[in-house]
């Protein structure tokens, strides 16, 4: 049993290229990347919202500084609005911060990108996909694909772990999705404990009377989870559960609690 968390974030942005990074025009983009990962960290899935209000970093998905201290030499990074993701300060601060730059003396950069575009340009897509190959991260807001192959993370729910969404023996592939994992110490310090405590909860409130599947779930869905994992774990009991018995969901939290306990 598997929930796999969001391979990528479908964001409307607007056509206009303006200085994105500085100004009244960050408010912009972080709205939109609000919006599109619902205040969630698009890299451990921590909540981004504290006492409702959003409060989180508008981080450059591509390195906005190049290798060898090429600090300047390229402002596209520092505002193509398409390079831009919404991120908690510990994945910005420290997670992403052990990384390799690209070498900016080896692209064709765009030195003045135009008033308005719609699409990625050809020079953005290269620095991006050789970002993302020589750290093995996915890349965020948009993932990373390769050969037509979406690079995903899934939560076993019978392990409790962050693996790789791949079945087969494509170790490379594997070994990048795993990487990216340990980066983000999604099995560390940054394990949520959100599905647990979901469990938890469920039962607690079977047994003070609420026995309807639908109360519980609904619940639940109401509710701002830690992480975007816990939200992904009520809509995967809403397909399985609602329409069977109440005792069945029981049974199966129940499960799950134990088995924490053990793996």
């Amino acid at each position: 049993m598997k929930i796999c968390l969001p391979e990528k974030f479908d964001i409307l942005y607007p056509k206009e290229n303006k200085a994105y990074y500085a100004n009244g025009n960050s408010r912009v983009l972080r709205k939109l990347l609000s919006l599109a990962s619902d205040s969630y960290c698009m890299y451990c899935g921590t909540s981004l919202r504290i006492d409702g209000k959003d409060n989180f970093h508008l981080e450059h998905s591509v390195d906005k500084e190049g290798n060898y201290n090429q600090i300047g030499k390229n402002s596209m990074l520092r505002n193509c609005k398409f390079n831009f993701s919404a991120s908690c300060a510990r994945c910005n601060l420290i997670y992403k911060k052990r990384i390799e730059k690209i070498d900016f003396n080896k692209y064709e950069l765009v030195e003045k990108c135009p008033e308005k575009c719609e699409n990625i340009c050809g020079t953005y897509q290269l620095m991006r996909e050789d970002y993302c190959k020589i750290n093995s991260i996915i890349l965020q807001p948009t993932g990373y694909k390769k050969g037509g192959l979406s690079y995903r993370v899934r939560y076993n729910l019978l392990r409790h772990i962050y693996e790789a969404d791949i079945d087969g023996k494509d170790e490379e592939t594997i070994f990048f999705i795993e990487h990216h994992i340990m980066r983000f110490r999604l099995n560390g310090e940054n394990f949520s404990e959100s599905i647990v405590n979901i469990c938890i909860e469920i039962n607690d409130l079977f047994e003070k009377g609420i026995t309807r599947i639908s109360d519980l779930i609904e619940y639940e869905q109401e509710k701002r989870h830690e992480n975007i994992i816990g939200k992904l774990f009520v809509q995967f009991l809403r397909e399985k559960f609602l329409l069977k018995d109440v005792d069945e969901l029981i049974e199966f939290c129940k499960l799950l609690v134990v088995l924490e306990a053990v793996v």
